[in-house]
């Protein structure tokens, strides 16, 4: 049996509204969380003034608040907030702490465009795909970096969250610039995959016949949206699809299924876009 985890502080009555995420924090062990599991989203802004007021007034904490503006003063506000959240708080252990620390620590020492392309691929890893293309947007307005693999990479992941919210032609577009700068395979069949998804077929075929280089990769693509096909029978979807026709057929409660399945494609869609859940 785990060990009880005694709560510190009271719960807000106005919470912590946590713009990076869109997010609500009610509580010290909130706070706790969200820094832990989403540290690659925060800078050192995160630990404000603002954010001292909310953990000394709302939750009652004025030792932690005390601790938190002076750690506002440090040169490493974001690893220090970290270390005053296990020594006042705890809620993970010593050791995770301490992993998540290093890891803060060895981002800061990070060039300041691959810190923000670390923060952006964290969005994207986390399925905010239009918070992500955002994020990488901006970061391509003020570069300052020259590395063409960076930009390549920034490139293709705009590439990858365009593709997520179905904008294939502007995904082809990221694809063929992330190519552009750093030619890599991958960049290019995937710019293929969005320009399949995006035109026609008979335009895809003719942009094909226009650049014969595509030839080995086109193949590829096609070897694997094949794969796709015949895997498609396994997939949680398909069987939701059969149980769906099989309602119409047997007159069952199909358009209300329809129209449920229907509300949490546009949920999900509207969170893919907006970043929030």
């Amino acid at each position: 049996m785990s060990n009880v985890l005694l709560c510190s502080g009271k719960l807000a009555t106005n919470p912590y509204f946590v713009k990076e995420a869109c997010m609500h924090l009610y509580c010290v062990e909130e706070l706790c969380y969200y820094v832990f599991n989403n540290a690659f989203l925060l800078d050192d802004s995160f630990v404000s003034e603002k954010l001292v007021k909310w953990i000394s007034e709302e939750l009652e904490l004025e030792r932690l608040g005390s601790i938190v503006r002076s750690v506002m003063e440090s040169d490493a506000p974001l690893a220090n907030l970290a270390r005053a959240l296990n020594n006042e708080v705890g809620y993970y252990t010593e050791e995770e702490w301490s992993g998540l620390i290093e890891d803060i620590e060895s981002n800061s020492r990070m060039s300041l465009d691959v810190r923000k392309k670390v923060r952006a691929d964290g969005l994207l890893k986390a399925g905010r795909f239009g918070k992500a293309l955002e994020e990488y947007e901006n970061i391509l307005c003020d570069i300052s970096d020259s590395d063409e693999q960076l930009i390549a990479g920034i490139y293709h992941n705009l590439g990858v969250c365009a593709a997520k919210m179905f904008l294939f032609d502007r995904a082809a577009y990221y694809f063929e610039k992330a190519y552009e700068n750093y030619a890599n395979t991958e960049s290019y069949r995937e710019m293929l995959w969005a320009l399949k998804l995006a035109l026609e077929p008979t335009e895809y075929l003719e942009f094909l016949s226009e650049h014969k280089e595509s030839y080995e990769d086109s193949l590829e693509v096609e070897r694997q949206m094949e794969v796709l096909r015949l895997s498609w029978g396994e997939q949680p979807a398909h069987k939701y699809f059969r149980e769906l026709e099989q309602l119409k057929a047997e007159g069952g409660s199909y358009y209300d299924s329809l129209d449920r399945l229907t509300d949490d494609v546009k949920s999900n869609y509207r969170g893919y876009v907006n970043g929030t859940w």
